[in-house]
């Protein structure tokens, strides 16, 4: 992640502004509310994401558990979301390509959320539901990787 867009993450105005540029030209009130609130929760999972541990084992653990579940709640809620929006909620099938394990997964996943988030183009939110859950496997699979204990 670049540092410009870590930047804008962590400044509320300016992050209240990358939420903002994702409303729909539409501008229904219902539309505007649903994009403003799926966008605010992908910038929340992309602050948590950049978010910077100093290497402390508990805080990594800790910030990858936020993550893990604040993807779980947002994939919770995207389909009743998506009805709001009267859009077919489709299940996409998850890209073949392969994450790495641990924070390097993350980052990698990160970014392609950041393009999501930057693009000006429409996004159904089955699209973005393919996303977020690849962030929080990579989230879960940082932590196992970090787990003091071997995988059977």
């Amino acid at each position: 992640m670049d540092d410009e867009l870590r930047t804008r993450l962590f400044d509320p105005q300016a992050a209240h502004g990358l939420v903002l540029a994702r409303r729909p030209p539409s501008r229904s009130a219902v539309a505007c509310v649903v994009s403003d609130v799926v966008w605010h929760d992908v910038v929340v999972l992309l602050r948590w994401a950049a978010a910077g541990t100093h290497g402390a084992p508990e805080l990594e653990a800790g910030r990858m558990w936020r993550l893990a579940t604040g993807c779980a709640d947002l994939l919770r809620r995207l389909p009743g979301l998506s009805d709001e929006l009267e859009e077919p909620w489709q299940p996409v099938d998850p890209a073949p390509d392969t994450v790495p394990a641990g924070a390097g997964g993350v980052e990698q996943v990160a970014l392609r959320l950041e393009r999501l988030l930057r693009s000006p183009a429409p996004l159904p939110l089955a699209v973005l539901a393919v996303e977020i859950d690849a962030l929080g496997a990579a989230a879960i699979g940082a932590l196992a990787d970090s787990a003091p204990w071997g995988a059977p």
